[in-house]
């Protein structure tokens, strides 16, 4: 199937790409939540087609994703799916410093326009949804802003990363070279004053212990103007309006790097509420890391041994909208740990899996549910163990999906006598 010309990563994906889009519409806010990450294939050097990473000669692929996540009044964000993705090698030639790289920055092909092409991508919301497009700093881009305000229902929240031409407030006039602010975005969110506090639990990583932070929170209207280089670049800045957000710590410990985030926004910032709103959005972005990490570590699409990038395509397609879903049971087991099964994964399913367990399916909440699977791919559930791993909960899901297509092919061999 994978050698087969119409089996691409593309054409296995789109069917999942529209049903999260679908999931999506019925929402009113959607955080669709963009990322990049490399997909290494070192071990498997045999393999043809795969690209760079970086400027190293490397061998593997990179994957662009936007994770569609609706975000819960109390901070959480439900998990919706995939609602779009690009899979591509890099394989042209490192570009140095000088007008080579000049021109490479201002040509429509080079490759950070897939965050605004994903904005393209995904598309409008409809009338009663909005769809918030969140990035990391590598996202800081002007045609993703400007992409993203064209179409209808749409926003974003990115974090700053370049010190941009802005001024505080609004204002619409186009300006000439010379009439460029020369303050940038960064100085001018440093000067807003404080709007109010919030704590913020910090989780434990890296070998640091979990702590409790003290933040600060400002915000208000501001308008960037457009780069020199890029799409449409010119001498001549045209005026976006938008709003910036920028929280930091108070009083950190000591030895600690303060956290700060600089933010902008299509979204207003008339006080606080507003302000936390935003940054809350913002705070949501991990998720798609968790997603990446189900996708190696749970599916193994680095462990593939396919002999071409061709053929691990249509792979990838199939693992991006089985790891969607996996996260998607472990966020809601977290989440909603005791709604019943049957409202969040087909109920044939449930029912095979508590007729091998000898419980009642309506008796299933979505947490027992997860471990039970967890289970079959080796889960112990032990008191002690916590909650299932990515690599078992993938296995469990295999071996689940293994008997219910058996459980089908004897219904139908039955049916048919």
């Amino acid at each position: 199937m994978f050698d087969c010309e119409q089996v691409s990563f593309e054409s296995v994906s789109q069917s999942h790409w529209d049903q999260t889009r679908a999931a999506a519409a019925q929402c009113s806010v959607t955080l669709m939540i963009q990322d990049t990450t490399w997909l290494s294939y070192l071990s498997h050097p045999a393999t043809e087609g795969l690209g760079r990473f970086g400027n190293d000669s490397g061998s593997g692929l990179l994957l662009h994703s936007v994770l569609a996540v609706e975000p819960q009044p109390d901070g959480n964000g439900r998990v919706l799916g995939i609602a779009h993705a690009r899979l591509w090698a890099r394989d042209e030639e490192v570009i140095g410093t000088g007008q080579k790289r000049a021109k490479k920055r201002r040509s429509d092909d080079r490759e950070s326009m897939r965050w605004s092409d994903a904005v393209k991508e995904v598309g409008a919301a409809g009338a009663n949804a909005r769809f918030i497009h969140v990035g990391d700093r590598e996202s800081d881009i002007f045609d993703l802003f400007e992409q993203s305000m064209r179409l209808s229902n749409c926003g974003f929240v990115i974090r700053l990363m370049r010190q941009r031409n802005a001024c505080l407030g609004h204002h619409t006039e186009k300006l000439t070279s010379k009439q460029r602010p020369a303050t940038s975005l960064k100085e001018i969110c440093r000067q807003m004053p404080k709007l109010g506090t919030t704590p913020l639990w910090i989780a434990p990583r890296g070998g640091r212990a979990g702590r409790w932070a003290k933040l600060a929170v400002a915000g208000g209207a501001v308008t960037i103007y457009s780069p020199w280089f890029g799409t449409g670049g010119s001498r001549t800045a045209r005026p976006l309006c938008c709003w910036a957000v920028r929280v930091w710590e108070i009083d950190a410990p000591a030895g600690v790097q303060p956290l700060e985030w600089l933010l902008l926004s299509s979204q207003p910032v008339n006080d606080l509420a507003d302000a936390l709103r935003i940054s809350s959005y913002y705070s949501l972005r991990w998720v798609i890391e968790e997603y990446h990490q189900c996708l190696k570590s749970g599916c193994k699409v680095e462990e593939r041994q396919l002999e071409t990038a061709e053929r691990l395509g249509p792979f990838i397609g199939i693992a991006t909208a089985v790891a969607a879903r996996l996260l998607q049971l472990k966020n809601d087991a977290r989440l909603t740990p005791d709604r019943p099964a049957m409202q969040c994964v087909d109920p044939q399913i449930v029912q095979l899996l508590a007729e091998l367990i000898k419980v009642k399916p309506r008796e299933l909440s979505i947490k027992r549910f997860t471990h039970e699977v967890a289970k079959l791919g080796g889960f112990m559930g032990r008191k002690s163990d916590g909650d299932p791993g990515w690599k078992t909960l993938w296995f469990g899901w295999q071996q689940l999906t293994l008997i219910h297509r058996g459980f089908l092919l004897a219904k139908e061999q039955a049916r048919c006598g």
